[in-house]
């Protein structure tokens, strides 16, 4: 009996997905908005010109403005091998991960030379509006951090 009622539990707690909360895209200023596009642009394009430029602690945290310079060409590199040149980005959507990680999440649908799969640009904003970090991957419909 203390097994069933174990494995129930446990069917229980796997089965529940935790949800992140999105704001409306109205819910963040236009100001804001534009800020955060333009430092995931800026970032995706360096990719381009290959003219990276060290990011300063006034704007980012400092895991952000620690990248070396070979770790950005080598992560440009893989980019550019895998999608082609970046073309642009439009936001989706914002998940608001304050509660657990004191940050929100900007969404973004990238669009690459080569979209054989859509491409994600995330980028994380601490609530201090200090960027925390970039990613790129794969897009799901579903956030999955």
């Amino acid at each position: 009996m203390k097994n069933l009622f174990l494995l129930m539990f446990v069917a229980l707690l796997t089965s529940c997905k935790t949800t992140y909360p999105k704001l409306s895209l109205d819910a963040v200023s236009e100001n804001e908005k534009r800020r955060v596009y333009d430092f995931g642009k800026r970032n995706a394009e360096t990719c381009i010109t290959r003219e990276f430029v060290q990011l300063s602690t006034k704007e980012v945290t400092q895991y952000v403005s620690g990248l070396s310079l070979e770790e950005m060409q080598n992560f440009c590199d893989i980019l550019d091998k895998r999608n082609g040149k970046f073309i642009d980005m439009k936001l989706i959507e914002i998940i608001d991960n304050t509660f657990t990680n004191n940050y929100l999440v900007y969404r973004y649908k990238a669009n690459y030379e080569r979209n054989e799969f859509l491409n994600e640009i995330r980028i994380f904003v601490q609530t201090n509006g200090k960027f925390a970090g970039i990613g790129y991957r794969e897009w799901k419909d579903e956030y999955i951090p």
